[in-house]
């Protein structure tokens, strides 16, 4: 497994565990999470790790149970694609949450330096990274 591939992993493990200082202790304090398709208005793009954190804590807030199960990598040098189901529970509505889908991540000197979510599958993702096919 490459470094990078294993710092994603280990801060996704973090944040599934509760250690969310740990999750974010992997990003970049200028990091930046931009998700296509989850957001109010079709995407959503957070600055810093600090805005990184206070939308982890809303998610944490809106959901019970929640956390993503990352079921494949591919290692694309500085980027990181990863096959994600997100799964969780409304904490107000009881409603189950399962989505599939692909993250990637940007990793510079051993820091996650940008996340983009929610591809709708690997090819997307592949290609926007420059892989056309792995």
């Amino acid at each position: 497994m490459s470094e990078n591939v294993d710092v994603v992993l280990s801060a996704n493990a973090a944040a599934n565990g509760g250690d969310y200082a740990g999750a974010a202790a992997a990003w970049h304090p200028d990091a930046e999470l931009r998700d296509l398709a989850h957001a109010v208005d079709t995407e959503q793009t957070v600055k810093g790790r600090d805005a990184v954190l206070a939308l982890w804590s809303q998610w944490r807030e809106t959901f019970d149970e929640f956390r993503a199960e990352i079921e494949e990598t591919v290692d694309c040098g500085t980027h990181v694609v990863c096959a994600t189901r997100w799964v969780g529970r409304g904490s107000a509505s009881g409603v189950a949450v399962d989505v599939s889908q692909v993250d990637v991540y940007e990793v510079r000197d051993g820091k996650i330096v940008r996340a983009t979510l929610a591809y709708p599958d690997k090819a997307a993702a592949l290609e926007a990274v420059g892989k056309l096919s792995e």
